[in-house]
């Protein structure tokens, strides 16, 4: 199972988006997916519209058994044959869990909690646009960390921030951690202060850093969420030429999860 973190300590670069389009690209794959929404704010899972679970995700935190997760996990309608996405749903109760103190010693729940899933090939963390406990627990569990940056001044200080932090885990408290990339999200390459951006997120960082291809700037992001389906149900060339980003990206990231010895089963 390939546990991958995504997270941003910057709010709206689109990190949620980012995430659906991985878990559409990976059902369309034929994986097994589960979408861990950390954020409390709930956005993926509004978007994802699952059944209503007789638990959420801060009962797992709370207490992170097989029957607690087991009564949290609930099915979504992205599905394509035995492929499905399934969820562990935010609830605003997830904020007692992001208290953080300097010093404080992190106790991996989510790593426990994600250790009684069974037949999942891929798990995406939808981690919360801040560096609390919450972010610090998904870095705790997972084998891969994705940072999410948009071609702007304050993004890119949000990426070093991100960085550091991963850094900080690995370690830590996870040695298998492993930084993923940046994904450049909403990039519009025909206006010169996103190429500058990105031209100076290649500097500061190496282009080795960018995890290609930057995704763009484009309407169908907005038409797939407002109506809860993935990227490739939306019928419109932009949403075609998102779909195909994902893929790529994804299938960089199982890439390089082969060569931290940690590729789905599937």
């Amino acid at each position: 199972m390939l546990v991958v973190s995504v997270l941003s300590l910057k709010g709206g670069v689109g990190k949620t988006s980012v995430v659906l389009g991985l878990a559409g690209a990976a059902v369309a794959r034929g994986l097994s997916v589960v979408v861990v929404d950390m954020d409390p704010q709930g956005n993926a899972t509004s978007v994802l519209r699952a059944r209503r679970a007789r638990a959420t995700l801060a009962d797992a935190m709370a207490q992170p058994d097989a029957a607690t997760v087991d009564a949290a996990l609930t099915k979504t309608g992205w599905s394509e044959g035995a492929a499905t996405v399934r969820l562990l749903p935010s609830d605003a109760d997830l904020v007692r869990f992001d208290a953080w103190a300097p010093g404080r010693r992190l106790r991996p729940r989510l790593r426990r909690a994600l250790a009684h899933l069974d037949g999942v090939d891929l798990v995406l963390i939808d981690c919360p646009p801040s560096l609390g406990a919450l972010t610090r627990e998904a870095l705790a569990a997972a084998n891969l960390a994705v940072v999410v940056t948009t071609p702007s001044f304050f993004g890119a200080q949000g990426a070093e921030r991100a960085l550091t932090e991963i850094q900080e885990i690995k370690d830590t408290v996870n040695p298998g951690l492993e930084f993923a990339g940046i994904v450049v999200n909403r990039l519009r390459e025909s206006t010169e202060e996103h190429r500058y951006r990105k031209r100076e997120l290649i500097e500061l960082y190496g282009a080795q850093a960018l995890l290609k291809p930057a995704i763009p700037d484009r309407v169908a992001v907005q038409q797939a969420e407002s109506t809860g389906q993935p990227l490739h149900a939306v019928k419109s060339s932009g949403a075609r030429e998102l779909s195909k980003s994902f893929d790529k990206m994804l299938g960089r990231l199982l890439k390089k999860a082969r060569k931290a010895g940690a590729e789905p089963a599937s």
